[in-house]
């Protein structure tokens, strides 16, 4: 099995567990150059990918394949896409809530990134992922209570 059936099969899992459908109606945009990538998006070296508004864009592929995170990127930034698509949750949440699922660890992470997922380690349990995640699904008008 090669890494990206692995990475496809993980979004599906993610996304079977939050219960939403996968569908790829999003742009990938691919930057000719890590400089290019930070002129657009303002982010620093380490962030390989960004989604905004229907539109994923990531630094080059070739650079994020030698960094070893290519499949990695496009399924986190892909997981934005279709939480958004059906929730309306804090940034610290969501990104958080990403992280956690993908089974990235505190240590491979820097700044706001690494700040989510502590924060979401320590206030969420895996148990309670499903129905803390119900409360921010679109039209549905409980609140989970957690905070900016």
């Amino acid at each position: 099995m090669k890494v990206y059936d692995l990475s496809l099969n993980q979004l599906y899992r993610i996304a079977d567990l939050l219960q939403i459908q996968v569908d790829f109606d999003v742009l990938l945009v691919e930057t000719e150059s890590i400089y290019e990538f930070h002129t657009l998006t303002g982010k620093p070296y380490h962030v390989g990918g960004i989604y905004v508004d229907g539109v994923i864009m990531t630094q080059p592929f070739d650079v994020l394949e030698k960094k070893g995170v290519l499949e990695q990127t496009i399924v986190h930034e892909m997981l934005h896409y279709l939480i958004q698509k059906s929730f309306t949750m804090p940034r610290w949440f969501e990104e958080g809530l990403i992280l956690y699922l993908t089974g990235t660890r505190v240590e491979e992470l820097k700044g706001e990134h690494r700040d989510y997922l502590e924060r979401f380690m320590r206030e969420v349990s895996y148990e309670d992922i499903p129905n803390l995640v119900s409360c921010y699904r679109n039209g549905n008008f409980i609140n989970a209570d957690l905070g900016p």
